[in-house]
């Protein structure tokens, strides 16, 4: 009983390929963050789309292990047990997902290139200045979008309501699936 806790302890850690793994997964996830930074409108029926199709991929693959182990639970744990294989699938579908979508954010970004750079002028509708949530929150065409970006100007015109005398300014070329790739923004007053 005792060499088999042990070797289940040696068997949970990771090794050096397992972290430069996770790291990799880390380092590509990145790409699709920043990818994603460039849109307005960014087409989240895709990402869902993609994250549910992974999502039952991952399930479907882990499902016998996760049986197998579960038999082997006690059974006061076996509702944890259940709960953090759950988040665990599902953080994984939403990462691969991401990884996934890179191709196409860049191929979206890509097209954009083809049509004219258009400026539009946006309500500022709110401000966050904190060190490190620095966000503009901006009405685009009807909705309600969030950059996150800093420019000196937002500390001085935060309180009071004063962004309301102006306007956040972005540079935009249209793209597919009613995006736009945001070029440059700038905050200029009314």
């Amino acid at each position: 009983m005792h060499l088999k806790s042990k070797k289940a302890k040696v068997n949970n850690k990771l090794t050096v390929i397992d972290w430069i793994k996770l790291i990799g997964f880390v380092v590509v996830y990145f790409f699709f963050i920043k990818s994603k930074d460039f849109f307005i409108n960014y087409p989240y029926w895709v990402l869902l789309t993609v994250f549910a199709i992974v999502l039952i991929i991952c399930a479907i693959f882990q499902s016998r292990k996760i049986r197998e182990d579960y038999s082997k639970i006690e059974k006061r744990d076996k509702l944890l047990f259940l709960v953090v294989n759950t988040i665990k699938i599902a953080v994984i579908a939403y990462f691969v997902s991401g990884i996934l979508l890179i191709p196409f954010n860049y191929y979206t970004i890509y097209n954009s290139k083809k049509n004219n750079l258009s400026v539009e002028n946006c309500e500022i509708t709110g401000l966050s200045t904190y060190s490190k949530n620095r966000f503009i929150f901006y009405k685009f065409k009807g909705k309600t979008n969030v950059i996150n970006g800093f420019k000196p100007i937002m500390e001085n015109i935060k309180d009071n309501g004063k962004f309301e005398n102006y306007y956040f300014v972005v540079e935009v070329r249209e793209s597919i699936c009613n995006t736009y790739v945001l070029e440059k923004w700038s905050i200029k007053e009314k």
